[in-house]
């Protein structure tokens, strides 16, 4: 390895040589020499090599290709362009396009490069030897070319893949587990969504890409809907999610695996009766997360009691993300020498008997389930005016809390205050949840003792994106 190359970003293989990416969009190889990186070859962004040639996608959407050409494989087809992705094979290449088509050109006997006819809303390319490979954003896989070895012989129901390789006569796909901290790029994984009939809810958007560390290149997605707390299911389907559906679609060589969800975006999901919601079926994240094809995306809300509260929010991911992992984008806990150990459940609320179990008991044995042995702490009683008596209000080493409801609000509560005063306290519960969440980051959670905001929905995505458990727990890849 030449012992000038620093700021190594990428790096690829070839039969004997290597290829590394700088950060500065500039390439270096070395090893056995089948061609000259091109002279002109600068700001790429991903290098991609095999047997006797590579690949390169600048970030004009371009690519370049050299070396051995034999069967025109380091020869780009004029005229490509808007490319997101490249794959070098043995003796072909793949590009991937923005319209999440691929193209191919260079050895085709075996039929590597025969795309098959119809082939869309790819994300991911894998080049073998004599076989291609590509990921839908559905979650399945496609291979095509020399089957010798059963390379292209994708196992049946196989979906919820994550990321695929090609090997020289083998496939691999990674199948997506939640409990996995995958690489987030922001420009392919984040989609932040906001109300375009709230003012407020652009300036919260707009405040979070300031602040929030590391996400200036996240997606955006301005939604016209009601600012109301609840959305009935017909408006849900047509103005919510239609609209994410209908930017998958124009996008589909990107999936976020988070979805934030900005101040006024409605929180809960309802069933209305002559006018008046009769029951409420779920959170609006749930209804996104659960309604997208393929690997369902975490989806988490800053949408506290106004602006100032976001921005209250957000100024904490900034200090944490700045003071705890400065560079990174996921804020960890581990970074601090926290042991991220500890769950925190409250069921206390106002009214029902004491005992009735309801979300947080569902959590907790959520997380038993996972790991018998895991540490838990949960609060279940009646407070009616007690003054956080019986409430969860302290915390350290936090894995995971939630607390929920509109009848208990972890203060002075109860039929003595005034109609007027209470109607102006609603319950701060689920918004105190994500502060937690957010101050888990940092291992611990501080006295509660002033209002945060009156809805925000809570997800894994405020673990997954914001922090919480960093180690790879469950995962699995398939070989074939």
């Amino acid at each position: 390895m030449p012992a000038t190359l620093t700021n190594a970003v990428g790096i690829a293989a070839q039969a004997n040589g290597c290829v590394a990416l700088r950060a500065d969009g500039t390439v270096v190889q070395w090893g056995q020499n089948y061609g000259s990186v091109p002279a002109n070859l600068t700001n790429a962004t991903a290098v991609s090599a095999c047997l006797f040639h590579s690949l390169a996608l600048r970030r004009d959407g371009t690519a370049a290709a050299w070396g051995n050409s034999g069967y025109g494989e380091s020869v780009v087809p004029a005229g490509l362009s808007n490319v997101v992705a490249v794959a070098a094979g043995g003796y072909h290449s793949l590009a991937l396009k923005a319209d999440g088509t691929i193209t191919a050109w260079g050895r085709t006997l075996e039929g590597q490069t025969n795309v098959p006819a119809g082939l869309s809303n790819v994300m991911a390319i894998a080049a073998g030897e004599l076989h291609s490979v590509a990921l839908r954003n559905d979650g399945t896989v496609i291979a095509w070319g020399d089957n010798s070895y059963g390379q292209t012989n994708v196992p049946p129901a196989l979906s919820s893949v994550k990321m695929i390789a090609a090997g020289g006569d083998h496939t691999l796909a990674a199948i997506f587990s939640p409990l996995v901290q995958y690489p987030v790029d922001v420009t392919k994984d984040l989609l932040l969504i906001y109300n375009t009939n709230s003012v407020d809810s652009g300036f919260v958007k707009d405040y979070y890409l300031a602040h929030r560390p590391m996400v200036g290149g996240a997606n955006v997605l301005g939604i016209g809907c009601t600012n109301t707390e609840t959305i009935d299911t017909t408006a849900f389907g047509s103005d919510i999610l239609a609209s994410v559906r209908a930017w998958l679609n124009a996008n589909p060589t990107k999936h976020p695996q988070y979805m934030v969800l900005f101040l006024d975006i409605p929180s809960q999901v309802g069933v209305t009766n002559n006018g008046q919601y009769a029951a409420i079926l779920s959170s609006v994240g749930y209804g996104i997360s659960t309604n997208i094809p393929g690997i369902q995306p975490f989806v988490m809300t800053i949408n506290m009691d106004g602006t100032n509260d976001c921005r209250a929010y957000i100024d904490k991911l900034e200090f944490m993300g700045t003071n705890y992992s400065p560079g990174k984008l996921i804020i960890g806990t581990s970074a601090s020498g926290y042991g991220n150990t500890n769950y925190y459940f409250d069921d206390t609320r106002e009214i029902f008997a004491p005992g009735t179990p309801f979300a947080a008991n569902d959590a907790r044995n959520g997380v038993h389930s996972v790991n018998p042995a895991s540490s838990v702490t949960y609060s279940n009683i009646v407070d009616t005016g007690t003054n956080l008596l019986g409430h969860i209000t302290n915390g350290t080493d936090v894995a995971g809390y939630l607390s929920w409801g509109a009848h208990s609000y972890l203060k002075d509560c109860g039929s003595h205050r005034t109609p007027s005063a209470a109607q102006t306290i609603r319950t701060r519960q689920l918004a105190r949840s994500a502060m937690c969440l957010s101050l888990a980051v940092a291992g611990m959670i501080p006295p509660l003792t002033s209002d945060y905001g009156k809805k925000a929905d809570i997800s894994p995505g405020v673990l997954g994106l914001l922090g919480g458990p960093s180690s790879s727990k469950r995962s699995a890849t398939r070989l074939w």
